[in-house]
């Protein structure tokens, strides 16, 4: 299938001005002295594109549809299911911004990567990565009982993450890929330690409105954005080394 992608570049603060109006997701291709370089899906009201490219993508699953009748669930082929028990811990898959993590682990995590999950909860992001392909998970909490629901929901899914609690400092390993969807006062304390875990690319998300944003952009001075994506007023960010 052919799409349509719009490429425009504007000035850093009115590019994040456009974030805050703008309720689908941007790509970042290029940052130039003060501007970024991105592109869309769609043409932009009041913007000269600088390209216009016809993109050939795979048709969308979109005809497939998962059907519940009473206490059964049928799903279609191709189709990767996680079981989440009914716990006390956070990330049933409701919450947009556990839903932008979702999609951004799914379009930019490397099968046979290494990767670990920072503030776990529930394991549903853990669980994702390893039916992605992973070739390691471990995922880190320091709430005793997300690690208890983190180990239940990765023997129900059949994974092997290995679930403990603990802190970003007291990890010492480092991994391909990192994922943390947390609140911002926790990335405020914590994001020196949560930036030394992976070598290669990172997925955030818990960062709400712009000022947010704003702020956590300038923690990550020094990494690549490669892509951000905001949901109900929720972003989440793809970064690399």
């Amino acid at each position: 299938m052919k799409y349509t992608r719009y490429v425009y570049s504007l000035q850093e603060e009115s590019f994040y001005q456009l974030l805050t109006e703008y309720t689908k997701g941007v790509e970042i291709l290029d940052r130039k002295d003060d501007k970024v370089i991105f592109a869309v899906y769609e043409k932009l009201e009041h913007l000269e594109p600088l390209q216009v490219q016809e993109i050939r993508m795979k048709h969308p699953k979109s005809y497939l549809k998962t059907i519940r009748v009473k206490d059964f669930l049928i799903v279609p082929c191709g189709v990767k299911t996680i079981f989440i028990n009914p716990g006390m811990a956070f990330g049933t898959g409701l919450h947009a911004s556990t839903q932008i993590c979702l999609l951004l682990i799914d379009e930019f995590f490397k099968k046979g990567w290494t990767a670990i999950d920072v503030g776990c909860g529930s394991g549903i992001l853990s669980i994702a990565l390893e039916k992605l392909g992973a070739k390691e998970v471990l995922a880190i909490d320091i709430d005793q009982i997300a690690v208890r629901e983190c180990k239940k929901n990765a023997k129900a899914n059949n994974t092997h993450i290995k679930c403990i609690k603990a802190r970003p400092q007291d990890i010492r390993e480092r991994f391909d890929f990192l994922c943390a969807n947390l609140e911002m006062d926790i990335f405020r304390k914590e994001m020196e330690h949560i930036k030394r875990l992976f070598k290669k690319r990172a997925v955030f998300s818990g960062i709400y409105g712009k000022d947010e944003l704003d702020e956590f952009l300038q923690m990550l001075k020094g990494f690549r954005i490669v892509k951000i994506k905001k949901v109900k007023g929720w972003f989440g960010l793809v970064v690399e080394i």
